[in-house]
């Protein structure tokens, strides 16, 4: 019985020590094992917050870039037009500041009828003596012939719309209206392809589609200056523009061509002196 009660004793303060010798907790996960998840997810949702402000970011960029490449567009064809009005202006300095030949001065007043004029006032200090007419028949007069009035416009009339609208025209480009312009231009030349003004027009057509970047179309308006108005002022200066539409497109050969076809033609001129400093920038 005493053996039997110290084997029980035994076994119990074994049991004991194990239970003093187990961890806390033993048993139970980890407070930290259900924390794991939570903190997993937080990451996730700070990524895609990030990547959504990135995007974000990235579109206002694309906008800015859209902005300033129209900004940079508009800048150049304001350039072009304040290069086209400088190179007008220029023509006209060398030109020796000449009127336009469509302004004319006022005729002077017809010396008969000034003679007439003069003769019919009365002399203050001397007065005629009038004789007595001796009474004559009296005639019935005959019936005036009818007024045929002529509606058709003067040529004048005609000279000035054609000034008229050429400077519309020229206006609407200098602001920088370039459609608009080229059909304004385009239909001058349609009603008055041999006017006073046909050589500025078909050349300012050509400089308005040049702007455009329409080059085959400038091409050929400044091919027509050359061929159709070999006397005008403007051939020099269409020669220019060829050859710096062929530069544009690097073919330096034709570009070469038309700029010394304008300094041994046309020396001494303002195209001349472009077509120099051009040839002067191109690789040999």
């Amino acid at each position: 019985m005493s053996k039997r009660a110290l084997l029980i004793l035994g076994l119990g303060f074994g049991l004991c020590a194990e239970a003093d010798a187990a961890p806390n907790g033993a048993g139970y996960p980890a407070a930290n094992a259900y924390a794991q998840p939570a903190a997993t997810d937080n990451a996730i949702f700070e990524v895609l917050g990030r990547l959504e402000q990135l995007q974000s970011e990235v579109q206002q960029l694309r906008g800015m870039v859209e902005e300033q490449s129209q900004t940079i567009a508009d800048l150049q064809r304001k350039q072009s037009n304040m290069y086209s009005d400088l190179d007008d202006r220029m023509q006209a300095l060398t030109a020796g500041g000449q009127a336009p030949s469509g302004q004319s001065s006022p005729a002077p007043a017809d010396a008969a009828t000034q003679a007439s004029v003069t003769a019919a006032q009365p002399s203050a200090a001397v007065a005629p003596v009038v004789p007595t007419p001796a009474p004559v028949a009296t005639a019935t007069p005959a019936p005036a012939a009818p007024v045929v009035v002529d509606n058709k416009p003067t040529a004048t009339a005609a000279q000035g719309n054609e000034k008229e609208r050429y400077q519309s025209a020229y206006d609407t480009l200098r602001n920088g209206h370039n459609a608009q312009a080229i059909k304004m231009f385009q239909d001058l030349l349609k009603d008055f392809p041999a006017g006073e003004f046909a050589d500025n027009s078909q050349y300012w057509l050509a400089e308005a589609y040049k702007i455009n970047r329409e080059f085959d179309a400038a091409r050929g308006a400044f091919n027509k200056v050359v061929s159709q108005y070999p006397n005008s002022s403007k051939v020099p200066d269409a020669l220019l523009k060829l050859g710096y539409i062929e530069f544009d497109l690097q073919n330096t050969a034709k570009a070469r061509d038309y700029l010394t076809r304008v300094t041994t033609s046309y020396p001494g001129t303002t195209a001349a002196h472009l077509a120099e400093k051009k040839l002067a920038q191109m690789p040999q």
